[in-house]
């Protein structure tokens, strides 16, 4: 039986899945990775704790249908049963979170790096991939660090999210082959907003709901913690609604953000994540009810030990028949979102349409795979991501060590 040498361009996520079941699978795996250790982006994600996968129902955006397809035939707990094999206790929180159970982000890259070395994966890095051609019924990939000849080579270099943890444009390495590419934008980034409304709230947190709007039609709703900045807003809520932003912005509408207060009132439920948008301001008479009453017992400040003082300062201002409106409807025009820099994950990339979800495999071209972010695939906080990286980087690697195998 003909051993498959693998190759892997990049060492992310998706990458480090392929190789150790490439390996695991027989094949000889090279891995290569453009900066100087692999895993970097992992390090970073879930505030460090790495929320690598999610045992809710899937939010995907993009292709969407694609990403439902990889997650039949690659489901969260079989990306979880990998993880148990090489060592790594997962916990998942109440909102179906799933994190490696010392919270430490530190431990999935050691038990994925333990892997590579136990199988004894040839790992290059520094090595940035140029360019990736068909060759004597292989492939030739021509890098920073010399030209490497595979059977087969999966391509897994990401978006352009986090350049400084390695993200790189590598979208030519596919569209040089043929492959489409659907336009690459930010997305889970913070908001950026008109700045007077905002002047001295920077650095205040506080639990709201965001309804974006687009010339004044509910677009978006997401509930969770707002962060303030000198730009405009940020916080996992905040950055959920990026993508619709940018789709608003690129339409030529006039998006704005309206901030309701009403959980950090004690309001209302208060559940994190998105929710169906409705019009802004609805609950209206409830919060005029709540400052009426407030109002009998403070009649000082009937927002007193209600809202931080900036805050609360701020709409002190406000004529007291507005203020229940403003409270459950403050108003910011949105003027952009923040760059790739800033943002978790991109959207838009490589069109999905020839590569099949079952393999991960170039529908035409035999031996190229694909998977991660690097497709025309994000998902939303809480784990979406990574466990689509991971779900595809195995359904890849598995694929390829077998590929050609009588």
């Amino acid at each position: 039986m003909k051993q498959n040498n693998v190759l892997i361009i990049g060492g992310g996520a998706s990458g480090l899945a392929a190789a150790i079941v490439a390996g695991r699978a027989g094949a000889r795996v090279t891995l290569l990775e453009r900066s100087d250790r692999v895993g970097k982006k992992l390090l970073a994600t879930g505030n460090g704790r790495c929320n690598l996968a999610n045992t809710g129902a899937p939010v995907y955006f993009g292709d969407a249908a694609f990403a439902r397809a990889v997650l039949a035939h690659m489901p969260v707990s079989q990306v979880l049963r990998f993880f148990e094999g090489i060592g790594l206790p997962t916990r998942p929180d109440a909102s179906g979170r799933v994190y490696p159970a010392c919270n430490q982000a530190a431990a999935v890259l050691d038990v994925l790096r333990a892997q590579l070395d136990a199988l004894g994966t040839r790992v290059v890095t520094q090595g940035e991939a140029r360019s990736l051609r068909p060759e004597n019924g292989g492939w030739r990939v021509s890098s920073s660090r010399g030209d490497f000849q595979a059977d087969q080579v999966i391509v897994c270099c990401g978006g352009l999210a986090a350049p400084k943890l390695g993200a790189a444009d590598a979208y030519p390495l596919l569209t040089d082959l043929g492959c489409k590419l659907l336009p690459p934008a930010p997305a889970l980034s913070p908001l950026e907003t008109e700045k007077a409304p905002l002047k001295g709230l920077s650095g205040l947190r506080l639990p709201a709901v965001l309804t974006l709007c687009g010339d004044g039609a509910p677009a978006a709703c997401a509930q969770g913690e707002v962060l303030f900045a000198d730009y405009g807003v940020s916080g996992v809520c905040a950055m959920q609604l990026a993508r619709d932003a940018c789709h608003l912005l690129r339409a030529g509408k006039k998006p704005v953000l309206y901030i309701d207060f009403s959980p950090a009132l004690g309001l209302g439920s208060y559940v994190m994540g998105r929710q169906s948008p409705a019009v802004p301001g609805e609950n209206r008479a409830t919060l005029k009810r709540w400052l009426d009453l407030r109002r009998q017992t403070l009649p000082g400040d009937p927002l007193l030990g209600a809202l931080p003082r900036l805050l609360r300062e701020k709409l002190q201002k406000t004529p007291p028949a507005e203020l229940p409106g403003l409270l459950c409807a403050y108003p910011l025009a949105v003027t952009g979102v923040r760059g790739f820099d800033q943002a978790q994950v991109t959207q838009g990339g490589i069109d999905t349409a020839c590569f099949d979800p079952a393999t991960m495999a170039h529908r035409r071209l035999s031996g190229l795979h694909a998977c991660g972010e690097i497709l025309n695939v994000d998902g939303d906080c809480g784990g979406f991501n990574l466990q689509f990286a991971f779900a595809t980087g195995l359904l890849a690697g598995g694929h390829a060590a077998r590929a050609g195998h009588q």
